[in-house]
């Protein structure tokens, strides 16, 4: 279940407004996970609350975000941990198979 408090709603996709000196997010949210292509069996990340943690590690084999913590949502704002602030961006797009069903 989505926390209120991260704005966003369930069954719609997140994409997140990248800046150039942030890592870089590729991917979207869908219903409190992170997900980097369509493959919905393959999340990277996941929202414990507001919190979002993203399990992904750099070349050397570390968690990109220290403990996993990438950071706070709260009105479709994501804030990293080093205080950088990423607004997310919603799609009415939700599940890659709603498209089968016309939505």
């Amino acid at each position: 279940m989505l926390d209120p408090a991260t704005g966003m709603q369930p069954g719609e996709r997140y994409t997140v407004d990248n800046e150039e000196r942030t890592w870089q997010f590729t991917g979207f949210f869908l219903d409190g996970k992170y997900y980097l292509d369509t493959d919905l069996n393959t999340a990277v990340g996941w929202l414990e609350g507001t919190r979002f943690y993203y399990d992904d590690l750099d070349p050397d084999g570390q968690p990109i975000f220290a403990d996993r913590l990438a950071g706070t949502i709260e009105d479709l704002v994501l804030t990293l941990v080093d205080g950088a602030t990423l607004k997310l961006e919603g799609s009415l797009q939700g599940h890659p198979s709603d498209a089968r069903k016309g939505l």
